[in-house]
């Protein structure tokens, strides 16, 4: 009985090890991150979730994963403490990220969004950062609106 449990850990732990270096959009959506997919926006209530929070001053913490056409992943991990908004971006399983560090942190204090004709636009403004102000989702408003019905 013993070694069916060991065996048992040990084809898991393969399988983990194994399924680390690719993190797909169905892997993201699983984990219940906000995951965009050039068009559709899996799990976005999270992220309306994580605005909320926001507004109030909660803390929260959201993971947006945005995948290239390639289908590679880079992800952003936001983290909300009552002021500022804390963001490291994570570009280590982008096979395609050329010269880009595989993480790079920053801080920003405002979490704008944008209304256009056909998306809202977030951007995190006030980013110590070279580029002060930094794009983090886009979404279609008829999803948007979609959304909202569904509450």
């Amino acid at each position: 009985m013993r070694n069916k449990i060991l065996l048992s850990l040990l084809v898991l732990l393969s399988m983990i090890i194994s399924s680390a270096c690719s993190y797909n959009s169905e892997k993201a959506v699983l984990n219940g991150d906000v995951v965009n997919m050039h068009g559709p926006v899996y799990n976005y209530p999270v992220f309306e979730s994580f605005l909320e929070n926001v507004k109030k001053k909660e803390a929260a913490v959201v993971r947006i994963a945005n995948y290239t056409l390639e289908g590679d992943p880079t992800l952003y991990n936001l983290a909300f403490e009552g002021s500022s908004i804390d963001l490291e971006i994570d570009r280590s399983k982008n096979k395609n990220r050329e010269n880009d560090p595989a993480k790079v942190n920053m801080t920003c204090t405002d979490l704008v969004a944008e209304e256009g004709q056909q998306l809202f636009v977030y951007t995190l403004k006030g980013c110590d950062s070279p580029t002060e102000s930094f794009t983090i989702l886009s979404v279609a408003k008829e999803q948007d609106d979609h959304d909202h019905h569904d509450h």
